[in-house]
């Protein structure tokens, strides 16, 4: 059972200006039972969307998303009734994610229901188990998301997903929302639950810190592509493309970095416009590295060792 990404592009048509943003541009990768896979990348990379089309919440323009072997199908219901119960979504801000009106033992209960899962006289006690799960005090089913700290409303939000009893959780930032004492916290309970039950992640986030702490391998995104990959040791510790030693650059505390002369400077300059994408390697214009053919010839992900890969025709 594995998760196959397969040059996925997403594109999103803007009506009033006829123009269209490059969300994705041939996206690649799988993702292996058990592993996590860390995603990075600035804001507006394509983090968010291509986790959502994982999902089924987004339907790629181009390429293929499969799991378990299964191409996501977003106009089969039934069958993304069934990808739905493998493949969970945990979203950034808990608060949002919650309806404000319905207690959370109903929130937990849908899923339940929907995908029925277990006796309706039995639901109480699931909602209970997995209130357990996450650390949270049973009693708190009958209150609503308002009454909730930040760290407990995201621990209900990894409780709903797991009501479905899911293989595969895409957690979107899912602690960036947190104040900083709550958010070892719920990492932690992110690996004991991947541990104990077995499950898969994508964990997307800004923080490397994080991604470091959790990740078995991790991809880098630069303007919906991948521009590196490869396990977190050599991403973290051995960074090759100028993004990713940029990135790791940036961090307030390079004491987890192998080799701090391999860091580049800070990245500066704005990120290009996804309506308009540049020619050529989309990286270019930001990049210390950039010759006069990188604005013209677009770089594939090559491998550099064993598993190690990235999209640099200067590396």
């Amino acid at each position: 059972m594995s998760l196959n990404i397969v040059n996925v592009e997403k594109r999103y048509l803007n009506r009033a200006s006829g123009t269209t943003i490059n969300a994705l541009n041939g996206v690649s990768i799988k993702v292996e039972v058990g592993q996590t896979l860390g995603i990075v990348g600035e804001s507006g990379c394509g983090k968010s969307t291509l986790a959502r089309a994982v999902v089924g919440l987004e339907v790629p323009s181009a390429g293929s998303i499969t799991w378990d072997g299964k191409v996501i199908d977003n106009k089969a219901k039934d069958r993304l009734k069934s990808h739905h119960s493998q493949v969970q979504l945990v979203f950034q801000d808990p608060y949002s994610s919650l309806n404000p009106r319905q207690q959370i033992e109903n929130s937990i209960a849908e899923a339940i229901e929907v995908h029925g899962l277990v006796a309706k006289d039995k639901i109480t006690d699931r909602v209970t188990e997995l209130l357990v799960m996450v650390g949270l005090d049973p009693d708190l089913r009958n209150r609503y998301p308002h009454q909730l700290s930040g760290g407990q409303r995201q621990r209900v939000c990894i409780a709903r997903a797991l009501s479905a009893e899911p293989k595969l959780l895409v957690l979107d930032e899912p602690v960036s929302a947190l104040d900083v004492s709550v958010r070892a916290e719920v990492m932690n309970l992110l690996i004991d639950l991947r541990k104990n039950l077995g499950l898969t992640y994508i964990f997307i986030s800004h923080d490397l810190a994080m991604i470091r702490y959790i990740s078995d391998v991790i991809a880098v995104m630069y303007l919906g592509k991948i521009v590196e990959f490869g396990t977190w040791e050599e991403i973290i510790e051995n960074p090759v493309h100028p993004y990713t030693k940029a990135l790791i650059a940036a961090m307030p505390d390079h004491s987890i970095i192998g080799d701090p002369t391999m860091l580049a400077r800070t990245l500066e300059g704005e990120v290009p416009d996804p309506v308009n994408l540049p020619s050529g390697c989309s990286f270019h214009s930001r990049c210390a590295l950039a010759v006069p053919s990188c604005s013209i010839i677009a770089p594939t992900l090559r491998e550099i060792s064993n598993g190690h890969l990235v999209a640099c025709s200067e590396v």
